[in-house]
């Protein structure tokens, strides 16, 4: 009995081991690039802004994840406007070789976006449906502090007007810096 308590226990010490060496929290935060293309009669744009997410891991290469991210522009079409898009999206992330220096991630991202433009003393807003699936590659550079090289995304968004629903299509470039705790 008492070779088999002294072997659970190992077992158990050499498990909390190998958990401590992997991150339970990722904490993302950096710059955001979008280029749009909002509609069919209208014109494709660019705007910077910032990204930031945070990332339960709930295995070796699975985590869940949180992501807020707004852009803003001051021209559209030549034009002076006042224009900010921000977005709430959660989803699921699948991480390789997590542990290693350089780690890719696949995810598919779902939930809220809402958008607000000012011209000529009009302002419109909406809010309606995003989804952001993507790809990105993590340059871990030491065990808990990594850069973000790179997260491209097609960010679609769903906009409704007065009469109708718009799809915007979108790309999205990040980069940055992770915590991981």
């Amino acid at each position: 009995m008492r070779k088999v308590v002294c072997l659970l226990g190992l077992v158990f010490l050499a498990t909390v081991s190998a958990a401590a060496q992997d991150s339970y929290v990722d904490v993302f935060a950096g710059y955001s690039y979008l280029h749009t293309s909002p509609g069919v009669n209208q014109s494709s744009f660019k705007a910077n802004g910032g990204d930031a997410s945070i990332a339960l891991n709930v295995n070796r290469w699975g985590s869940l994840v949180a992501e807020f991210g707004g852009v803003h522009t001051s021209k559209i079409s030549g034009a002076d406007v006042d224009a900010t898009a921000t977005t709430l999206l959660f989803g699921p992330k699948i991480s390789f070789f997590r542990g290693s220096k350089l780690s890719p991630f696949v995810q598919a991202l779902f939930g809220y976006a809402h958008s607000n433009a000012a011209f000529n003393r009009t302002t419109t807003a909406s809010n309606g449906f995003a989804m952001s699936p993507g790809v990105g590659l993590d340059w871990n550079v030491t065990h808990h502090i990594g850069l973000r090289l790179g997260q491209a995304d097609y960010l679609f968004q769903r906009v409704p007007t007065s009469t109708n629903q718009v799809n915007w299509n979108n790309f999205r470039y990040s980069a940055g810096v992770v915590f991981r705790f």
